[in-house]
């Protein structure tokens, strides 16, 4: 519980140092949390204060190989609702994707709107701090276990929880960024249901 409580206190240093950039943490938790919640615990996404943009049906192709018949994955449909946080630069995406017997494993996500700056350096650190903040509280209650992403991007940081949720699917919860390459900078945090034999009837109707 020390090493928790002392790891807690200096990320929160981190971020009380961070000056006028602190609103965007504020915002990232603020919608980290309740894409968590749902997803969690089967429920509806607590959208106020945010402006719906709609739902939307996005088609993935199939993966195919040159000279093979069949598609090596076959293709399918994500369902999709899209939220804006008025006044800032992120989005949120919830989205359904087919599992099995009719049922769907579902996402939400936190994007940065289009054409919307790229998070910085600066900005990273901050994230990446109040991420850990947050993962150091989570864990303190006993309900969750580590659990990072590959180490793909220069922020790689997740915590999943350690049952399953109402659907019967391990939920993670992670934060990627990318800023070393101005070129491919990215910025992700999902809150996702894994597992191929899980899910619930789908929720998101065809818009």
């Amino acid at each position: 519980m020390r090493r928790i409580t002392l790891s807690a206190l200096l990320n929160l240093a981190l971020i009380t140092g961070a000056g006028a950039s602190e609103d965007l943490s504020d915002v990232w938790r603020n919608l980290f949390t309740r894409c968590r919640i749902a997803v969690e615990t089967g429920k509806d996404f607590d959208a106020t204060g945010l402006r719906d943009l709609g739902r939307d049906v996005r088609t993935v192709a199939p993966v195919t190989a040159p000279g093979v018949p069949f598609p090596l994955i076959s293709g399918y449909e994500v369902a999709e609702q899209r939220w804006e946080v008025p006044g800032s630069r992120f989005l949120v995406v919830e989205a359904e994707h087919p599992s099995n017997r009719g049922k769907s494993k579902r996402s939400c996500e936190i994007k940065l709107a289009q054409r919307a700056e790229p998070i910085s350096t600066d900005e990273e650190k901050l994230l990446r701090a109040t991420f850990l903040v947050e993962r150091d509280e989570l864990l303190s209650t006993g309900r969750y276990e580590y659990w990072n992403p590959d180490p793909l991007f220069s922020t790689n940081l997740g915590i999943r929880l350690a049952g399953n949720n109402p659907h019967g699917c391990r939920v993670v919860s992670f934060l990627d960024i990318e800023t070393r390459s101005h070129s491919q900078s990215f910025f992700m945090t999902s809150s996702a249901e894994q597992d191929t034999a899980c899910g619930a009837a789908p929720r998101l109707a065809r818009p």
